[in-house]
């Protein structure tokens, strides 16, 4: 199975279509400021999507995290903010242990990553359209499940996607 993972598009759906095209992705996960509720993904994907509002999602229905087994393991997905991912990954890494998550997928920093710490797995796909990382690239996230359940995780960058 492989699952798209990206954050924090704040309204602009450029690449979507693209990414859905070339990742072929089993399942979605959006992990907050869509600014849209994702009413764009939802109506493009052709498979499953998980959505989880950001500190920019005002007024949603959407939930702050959203908890899934996939393979052998737990993920948590949430935004960040309400963990105060910025300061540390110590809020992220408590909520997990509440929920027994030992992945822990999240965005709001705009910047990507897949760190192990404490015994989770702490991944930001970064953002598609306002990368903040040094070289301002966009980024997204591939999770590829395998029949075993293992998960192997990537972040990648858009702009190395192949022209249409």
């Amino acid at each position: 199975m492989r699952i798209l993972v990206i954050s924090d598009t704040h309204g602009h759906d450029r690449d979507i279509d693209r990414l859905i095209d070339v990742v072929a992705p089993d399942r979605i996960y959006h992990l907050g400021d869509s600014e849209n509720e994702g009413r764009y993904l939802l109506n493009v994907a052709k498979c499953p999507v998980e959505l989880v509002r950001g500190n920019c999602d005002w007024s949603s229905s959407l939930p702050y995290e959203v908890v899934l087994e996939v393979g052998k393991h737990v993920l948590l997905l949430t935004h960040g903010h309400r963990e105060r991912c910025k300061a540390s990954y110590d809020g992220l890494v408590k909520r997990a242990r509440e929920v027994g998550a030992d992945y822990i997928l999240y965005g709001h920093t705009h910047q990507p990553e897949i760190e192990e710490y404490k015994g989770c797995t702490i991944i930001n796909p970064g953002s598609l359209t306002y990368p903040r990382q040094y070289n301002r690239r966009g980024t997204y996230g591939v999770l590829n499940v395998d029949k075993n359940g293992e998960i192997e995780a990537a972040v990648r960058y858009v702009d190395m996607l192949p022209v249409k």
